[in-house]
């Protein structure tokens, strides 16, 4: 009920004390706020209804976790929901932006509006929950072990409906808002804790919703500008993770990336700048040149552009690759950059380098020419691994990490040596990277490898700790001439070891993953001996 008279009201809620307008005092949500598209932070304690506007707008800065004021000045949160913010806050979002320039959205951005909207709290208390799934979830550490037999066996389910019932909730909850902004940031939260829930169309339905929002904001306020900037960024590196991996139930709709249709593809210009401002926009860049590659290489797949088409947009993106590793050069001379961060950029842009080389078309054996890239890949992953700093034993970013490019080495590279180094890499390294686990992606890759190599003489284990082989010291050779048949194949690498026969390499793989079930079914497609078909292989593996 509105107040009368006049004296003035002192049980207004938090929202209108803070702007200094008069509220209609209606509970739970006054109708002032409601109808000017705000979320009202509801009403204050008694033991905070008398301070002044300064004083509560300074509490509410000062807030130790994000939320609507009320609830955090007033109301009681529940233990394990303020547990899983707090983790969320100081763990996930921490690691993820410690990794790529612009993932700092995580720990900044998103953190700010879950002040301000109560859909974002809820999916980051989600988030927050599922990390504290996969932390428990991990048998490789002590420390998960310890966590398991401290908490029972039933703490990874119970987080795992924590994470669904604040999932499903900020999906409620942000049907009532109303700024393009902020349902940019919900879409981006959401599309993380659905990719790491398993939920894959999802997935897409967020990520996609959010690219519009943003294309939807044209001139975004200038103190907004650096906030809209790296959404924009962690929603399109989101995005590149949904391309990259593709559950067979759910693939990737490339039809939803508006801008691509056509003829457009091979118009538009992924980068047209020479200057690189900040390593932001470098990360920005380079990352949208990688989602320009899959989007045109499936563009040419269903014959959407023409042969001639994308010649001129591989060659614009070599082009662009080049100006940008010019450009880096000159912008980390002049004002230098965290190490990781500079080393995971140049991870990428090398593995840009490697599709590009390869094309997108023709025998596989196209890739033995890009051996040196290869060793390029796993050397920068194995870097970025020596010199990333975590809080756990298990590492959790909810972007683009070095899963996915030693993946690609490990399925691409026929060199047993070089395979073989991505491998352990991957096998050793307790990192999840979005829906990426480097241990569970170990594991699908050596199943590659097994089939690929079954009856050459290929005398080396498969992982380094087997028979204490020393891979780094093995020998290479990655520069040496090679006598090559017309497809680019030769039967024997440098130093001896056997090549893999085009016949016998994998064409393409596909899975079905069962978050909740625990299982991963892999299926693997070559050319049959004698070119008459596809063989296929099944492979069920535990999560």
């Amino acid at each position: 009920m509105a107040s009368h008279g006049g004296k003035r009201s002192r049980r207004g809620c938090i929202t209108c004390k803070i702007r200094r307008v008069k509220c209609d005092e209606t509970r739970p949500q006054c109708i002032r706020c409601v109808q000017t598209g705000r979320t009202c932070d509801g009403y204050a304690a008694s033991t905070q209804s008398h301070q002044s506007r300064r004083a509560l707008a300074d509490a509410v800065r000062q807030l130790p976790m994000a939320g609507p004021a009320s609830r955090l000045l007033g109301e009681p949160v529940p233990a394990d929901d303020a547990a899983c913010f707090d983790f969320f806050r100081h763990c996930t979002a921490d690691m993820t932006g410690s990794v790529l320039p612009g993932a700092r959205f995580w720990g900044r951005q998103l953190l700010q509006a879950a002040h301000a909207e109560r859909a974002v709290w809820r999916v980051a208390v989600a988030l927050g929950a599922l990390h504290r799934r996969w932390e428990y979830s991990n048998s490789r550490t002590a420390a998960a072990a310890a966590a398991r037999r401290r908490d029972g066996a039933d703490a990874i389910a119970s987080f795992a409906q924590q994470a669904a019932s604040h999932y499903y909730g900020a999906i409620s909850l942000a049907k009532a808002v109303r700024d393009p902004a902020m349902l940019a940031v919900v879409s981006a939260a959401l599309a993380a804790a659905a990719h790491l829930t398993g939920l894959w169309a999802e997935t897409q339905v967020h990520i996609h919703a959010g690219l519009r929002l943003l294309q939807d904001i044209q001139t975004p306020p200038t103190d907004s500008a650096d906030s809209i900037s790296g959404l924009a960024q962690s929603l399109e590196r989101l995005d590149l993770q949904a391309m990259v991996f593709e559950d067979a139930r759910a693939p990737y709709d490339y039809h939803a990336m508006s801008g691509f249709a056509g003829n457009g593809v091979a118009r538009a210009a992924a980068w047209d700048g020479v200057e690189l401002r900040d390593v932001g926009e470098a990360a920005l860049v380079v990352f949208r040149l990688v989602r320009r590659f899959f989007v045109v290489a499936s563009a040419a797949e269903q014959g959407v552009v023409t042969l001639g088409e994308l010649e001129v947009v591989l060659g614009r993106l070599g082009a662009d690759a080049a100006r940008w590793e010019a450009a880096l050069g000159v912008l980390l001379a002049r004002n230098g950059g965290e190490r990781v961060m500079v080393l995971s950029m140049r991870l990428y842009h090398v593995t840009l380098g490697l599709l590009l080389a390869a094309g997108v078309a023709g025998p596989e054996t196209r890739f033995d020419g890009c051996l040196p890239l290869f060793e390029r890949i796993v050397a920068l992953a194995d870097e970025i691994a020596r010199n990333t700093r975590s809080p756990l034993p298990f590492f959790m970013s909810l972007e683009p990490g070095v899963a996915v490019p030693l993946f690609v080495v490990a399925v691409r590279c026929r060199h047993p040596v070089v395979r073989r180094r991505a491998l352990n890499l991957l096998s050793t390294l307790n990192r999840q990277e979005g829906i990426w686990n480097c241990a569970l992606t170990g594991r699908v890759a050596e199943q590659c490898v097994l089939w690929e190599e079954e009856g050459l003489d290929i005398q080396l284990p498969l992982r380094e700790h087997d028979d204490h082989l020393d891979l780094v010291s093995a020998p290479v050779r990655a520069d040496a001439p090679v006598d090559v048949d017309a497809d680019g194949y030769s039967p024997v690498w440098p130093g001896g070891w056997p090549n893999v026969p085009e016949r016998k390499r994998l064409l393409h793989v596909s899975s079905i993953v069962n978050v909740d079930a625990g299982t991963f079914d892999l299926t693997m497609y070559a050319n049959s001996n004698d070119g008459m078909g596809l063989v296929i292989k099944a492979v069920s593996l535990d999560i």
